[in-house]
């Protein structure tokens, strides 16, 4: 089989990575999407466990991280015990489990930290970070038919093709299903059909001034990207930025007709410190719409 005639079935899932309990909720009451979330465990709080039981029902599924990406980073320190002793628990309350690989390299060290974790939880995720060792395999082999890319190498094409011919297009091994750590780009998704994704790319991009716009009045780009980045972050354009600032982009009223249409916002709601939180919205909710154009464009192909 080859990428021309694979036949995507299943929706592709965003997984949204969200800072706190408020900007889900406001998602959630503004457009009622039942979203699919990833929470760090280095970052659940109190909060988070109120939230999933008040809100369970408007959510899709929910995936807990391990955050080994924070540990690898030297922001935040998680270890097995820790983990283990906070999945025990609570593993019930989230659909995945996301396996603790805080060293990527060490092979060993991540399937016996796999191995005590599926002591406790059933449904937890692999990691995988070298796709030419054979470590698919086994872990297909294993039962484990859903399995997280990490992120450092992801975007290498090479790989990628090697991952997608060996195991998704020549039909090999059914009901595989990959998911990207660190992506919702419409880039980054739109050549391979992975099965899910999760990204705090809304929050980011937001927190720096920016929102994404799917612009349809203007030409799209060569991939069928028609993503806009817009700066919102104040009066003046930075010199680091590479975007328009808003009152400057050629579709403005286009831009216009859209924040207040979908979201009855004027351009000041989303300006500078104050409008972050507007910014997160409008952000989040291309996210949800972009989870379904990525899904149309593999189920066309």
């Amino acid at each position: 089989m080859v990428p021309g005639t694979y036949m995507r079935k299943s929706k592709m899932n965003f997984y949204l990575v969200p800072p706190d309990i408020g900007i889900i909720r406001e998602v959630i009451q503004r457009f009622d999407p039942t979203p699919y979330i990833l929470l760090s465990f280095v970052r659940v709080g109190q909060d988070f466990g109120h939230f999933l039981y008040t809100y369970r029902s408007k959510l899709g599924k929910i995936m807990i991280d391990s955050g080994a990406y924070s540990e690898m980073q030297g922001t935040l320190s998680v270890d097995l015990d820790t983990y283990l002793a906070y999945v025990e628990p609570c593993g019930h309350l989230f659909d995945y489990c996301v396996n603790l690989d805080v060293e990527p390299q060490n092979y060993d060290v991540r399937m016996w930290n796999l191995a005590k974790l599926k002591r406790v939880c059933s449904n937890v995720l692999p990691v995988v970070h070298d796709p030419y060792a054979g470590e698919i395999d086994q872990l297909y082999d294993m039962g484990h038919h859903y399995i997280l890319l990490g992120s450092t190498w992801g975007n290498d094409r090479k790989q990628l093709d090697f991952i997608f011919n060996r195991y998704v297009y020549s039909g090999r091994f059914p009901n595989i299903r990959f998911h990207k750590l660190g992506t919702t780009t419409y880039v980054g998704l739109c050549e391979y059909p992975y099965y899910s994704c999760d990204s705090a790319a809304f929050i980011k991009v937001g927190g720096f001034g920016n929102i994404f716009f799917w612009n349809e009045n203007r030409e799209p780009d060569d991939n069928g990207d028609c993503t806009d980045l817009i700066y919102f972050g104040g009066r003046d354009l930075p010199e680091s930025k590479r975007c328009p600032i808003y009152y400057n982009y050629r579709h403005i009223g286009q831009l216009e007709d859209y924040l207040w249409k979908v979201f009855e916002y004027r351009m000041s709601d989303i300006e500078g410190s104050p409008g972050a939180t507007g910014r997160w919205i409008v952000n989040a909710k291309y996210m949800l719409d972009l989870q379904e154009r990525i899904t149309r464009l593999h189920q066309n192909r």
